[in-house]
């Protein structure tokens, strides 16, 4: 099972929140304590695939916002190339249009490799272990988020058909205010996934500025 942790905690600062992140990675040492060690015989060589235990790395995540009516798309990201201890992350500031409906979808990235890795598509992959929560908060809160996919519409689920939500809908009504976007992922490798609670274990949890224009 694909599993990686990067917690964001955003505290607001003047047009962004300031993030604190976290991530480990995990090794194994086969080395033999006594002599050398025969040759070992490898079933299957799993570096390109994630297996279980493997942590992984996020460094984007992308928020695009199409309107519903139509009209061009609005695209806000969070981007920490370099980690905890490194360079500020660069936090952009969201901007849309009060008495809109968006249709919505998050990418998540890995931009340390060349090409970028779509953790996007792992996600899906293994949907039953994987959900995004949104807040709105503060003066944007009357904005309401949707969920707009399930588990189904990426990998055959084995259970209750729970969201995903790699794609939302984005409601802001006329009386949204300047505020926050929350954006969590949670990923469920102990707990089970019902749909509505967050796991314990959180990959990436990022908050944006939010400029409502009236």
């Amino acid at each position: 099972m694909f599993k990686h942790r990067w917690n964001v905690l955003s505290i607001v600062t003047a047009a962004v929140f300031a993030v604190s992140l976290t991530f480990a990675c995990a090794d194994d040492d086969d080395t033999s304590p006594t002599g050398p060690a025969e040759p070992e015989e490898h079933e299957e060589d799993d570096h390109d695939d994630h297996g279980p235990g493997e942590e992984e790395l996020i460094t984007t995540l992308r928020i695009t916002l199409t309107p519903s009516g139509g009209g061009a798309p609005v695209t806000v990201q969070f981007q920490d190339l370099d980690g905890e201890g490194g360079n500020a992350p660069v936090v952009g500031r969201l901007v849309v249009n009060a008495g809109t409906d968006y249709d919505g979808a998050v990418e998540v990235l890995n931009e340390t490799e060349s090409p970028p890795e779509n953790i996007t598509e792992e996600v899906e992959e293994e949907a039953e272990a994987h959900q995004f929560f949104y807040q709105t908060l503060g003066g944007f809160s009357p904005a309401s988020v949707a969920y707009a996919d399930k588990e189904s519409d990426y990998t055959t689920n084995s259970g209750a058909d729970h969201p995903v939500g790699v794609a939302f809908m984005l409601s802001v009504p006329t009386n949204a205010q300047n505020g926050q976007l929350r954006v969590i992922l949670s990923h469920y490798d102990e707990g089970p996934k019902d749909g509505v609670t967050q796991s314990d274990e959180t990959d990436i949890d990022v908050t944006f500025e939010v400029e409502v224009r009236q």
